[in-house]
């Protein structure tokens, strides 16, 4: 297989927990990821998945440089840019751009559409005023705007028609690799179905890669060939997208994937559901041994002092857990 054009090794991002007012110090640290690893191929989409809270978003925003990693290394297409700054940032940013959960939150509601999808070409000083026109109503009409929309506000837009343009603006600068947070969770579910077709239809005419974050293991199952799931910070399997629908391994995979809704009824009633207990405990102070254990189903008592580590097989299949699944 071919080099990785985006690979993570070891990435660790926290946030301080502070005390005092005037005069603050730190008294803890919330460790929103620990330690993943990460590789994405050319045309490939990965999926990170999770329940809120487990880092997924703290980590897409390390991957695109918009938060300081405190620990590991990012690779852009061998290029490590994990502390790079001015020129070497900008041009990263040129190639890996991201599209934000919320439609309604990443558009500033004083632009029109058209001065936000074209701001991104107005920072890297890309073209002249009419080029930059131009490559805007392109970049609209492929998410399937209309281009003479330019001129209106975001507040005349459905919520699907916002994310479409969270899209054109992810597209504007012709990027490599595009980092999806929740693209499709503040969506009606028929309006979700769309913004898929689309993500699914610009990769097979683009070439584009994606990472995309996701909570809803049915709409990263229509678009992911790997995927990665995290819990507490820390990735707990890794495979192929089948793979891990099919022949998942972690009892946090099973159990996400036995809480998915089922359309028939009989279904439903008959199927094996894997219940977890209590809550995602505190990342400010992670459990010992194993970060799951305390919810955990089939938890050992070797499960409170062994920390498995995540290892992935020839097959590029792999879980941390003492007692997978069978």
């Amino acid at each position: 297989m071919s080099e990785p054009i985006l690979k993570a090794t070891g990435i660790t991002i926290g946030f301080p927990v502070t005390r005092g007012i005037i005069l603050q110090r730190e008294v803890a640290r919330v460790q929103a990821v620990a330690g993943v690893d990460l590789t994405l191929h050319a045309g490939e989409t990965l999926a990170v998945v999770g329940e809120s809270g487990c880092g997924k978003t703290t980590l897409a925003r390390g991957l695109v440089r918009l938060r300081d990693v405190d620990a590991g290394t990012i690779e852009f297409m061998g290029e490590d840019i994990t502390r790079k700054r001015g020129r070497g940032l900008s041009a990263f940013r040129r190639q890996v751009t991201m599209i934000f959960q919320d439609p309604i939150a990443s558009l500033d509601p004083r632009m029109r559409i058209g001065q936000s999808v074209q701001e991104p070409l107005d920072i890297h000083g890309i073209g002249t005023p009419g080029d930059r026109k131009r490559r805007v109503q392109e970049a609209l009409e492929r998410v399937g705007l209309n281009p003479e929309h330019y001129n209106r506000f975001p507040h005349a837009f459905s919520g699907g028609q916002r994310q479409r343009i969270g899209i054109a603006r992810a597209l504007v600068l012709e990027p490599r690799v595009i980092v999806c947070d929740e693209p499709v969770s503040a969506l009606d579910v028929s309006v979700q179905a769309q913004i898929v077709n689309l993500l699914e239809d610009l990769q097979r005419d683009l070439g584009l890669s994606y990472i995309v974050i996701a909570h809803d293991l049915d709409v990263v199952r229509r678009l992911a060939d790997r995927v990665q799931v995290m819990y507490l910070g820390r990735v707990v399997e890794e495979g192929g997208g089948e793979q891990v629908y099919t022949q998942a391994r972690h009892p946090y995979t099973g159990a996400l994937l036995s809480a998915r809704p089922i359309a028939d009824p009989k279904v439903a009633r008959t199927r094996q559901r894997i219940v977890l207990q209590g809550d995602v405990p505190s990342p400010i102070n992670p459990p010992s041994g194993c970060r799951f254990h305390p919810r955990c189903p089939v938890a050992q008592a070797s499960c409170t002092t062994d920390d498995p580590r995540l290892v992935v097989g020839a097959d590029g299949h792999g879980w941390a857990c003492a007692y997978p699944l069978s």
